[in-house]
């Protein structure tokens, strides 16, 4: 099945779940629905049209196939929406059923970068994420629909960091017009596959206007634990934490100083694995919801 042929059939079976405004320029909030959501019948509702499963049926059936649910990061998530569908194993990735790119143990051979994604991911990967958004873009037109703005990643939980912040800006710098938004793949005990929406800093860093009252919040962390620093001037700290309650009872304190802001940046070293990351995820988005992933670009306040 295509990937806009996925889209339809994530449409037509779980209906239309909203999409999260977000991009690698707009720190705009996902979607964070107050209670689970209600079981969502998999069929549409008139018998005269073809029965087609559900996008997280399809994602269900083949991130089972190719790599196993058992090695997803495990955490409760929000319901995944229909989009582009990428699988990062250890061996490979996919764009939806199609591979794209063969991994050394999770990592990228690869040492090529592409000054499109600025040098922050290699040119092969984002050379495949070009063709994959053109085959995309062509088949968009044929069946008069839109361009997917949504990508939704399934990552092995011991798949290293640096390779998915690679896939993720050669997907995003390598998409038509605007970048997408992104969800990570959730195993939820109970409630199946579930997602974790994040933005991506631009390639080429950022710079807030004083005007902007931005925070600009950065939680650097890796295996020998987290720093929290910020870009407001009256913040004038350091916080450090050893382990991810410690991380909680610090933000709990800066969201009492800050109780209007929602974006936190994560920059994550090269210790850490997708299953660290969505770990982290969990840890701050209870405070700050907006998750922003970085691969080390500059926020600057001016």
């Amino acid at each position: 099945m295509s990937m806009i042929g996925l889209m339809h059939a994530g449409l037509l079976g779980l209906g239309v779940l909203g999409s999260a405004v977000l991009g690698t320029g707009t720190l705009a909030p996902p979607r964070a629905p107050a209670a689970p959501s209600a079981p969502v019948d998999d069929g549409t509702p008139n018998q005269a049209f073809e029965r087609l499963p559900g996008f997280s049926a399809v994602v269900l059936s083949h991130v089972t196939r190719v790599m196993g649910l058992e090695v997803l990061p495990s955490a409760n998530g929000f319901p995944l929406e229909p989009g582009m569908f990428v699988t990062i194993g250890l061996d490979r990735i996919y764009a939806a059923d199609r591979e794209v790119i063969t991994l050394a143990d999770g990592r990228i051979n690869d040492t090529v970068a592409a000054p499109e994604c600025g040098n922050l991911c290699p040119a092969s990967v984002f050379d495949a994420f070009q063709a994959e958004w053109l085959a995309l873009a062509i088949e968009a037109t044929q069946r008069a629909t839109e361009l997917p703005g949504n990508v939704v990643i399934a990552a092995h939980g011991r798949l290293p960091v640096t390779t998915l912040l690679a896939s993720v800006y050669a997907v995003a710098t390598a998409r038509p017009l605007r970048p997408p938004s992104f969800a990570l793949v959730l195993s939820s005990a109970g409630r199946g596959l579930r997602g974790q929406p994040f933005h991506v800093l631009p390639p080429g860093g950022l710079r807030l206007s004083q005007g902007a009252a931005a925070l600009g919040l950065q939680l650097r962390f890796g295996r020998g634990g987290f720093e929290l620093t910020a870009e407001d001037p009256q913040f004038n700290r350091e916080l450090r934490a050893r382990d991810a309650a410690g991380l909680r009872a610090v933000l709990r304190e800066v969201k009492k100083r800050y109780p209007g802001k929602q974006a936190i940046i994560l920059e994550p070293d090269e210790t850490v694995t997708v299953a660290d990351l969505v770990a982290t995820m969990v840890a701050v988005r209870a405070e700050f919801p907006r998750i922003v992933l970085s691969a080390g670009q500059d926020l600057v306040l001016q």
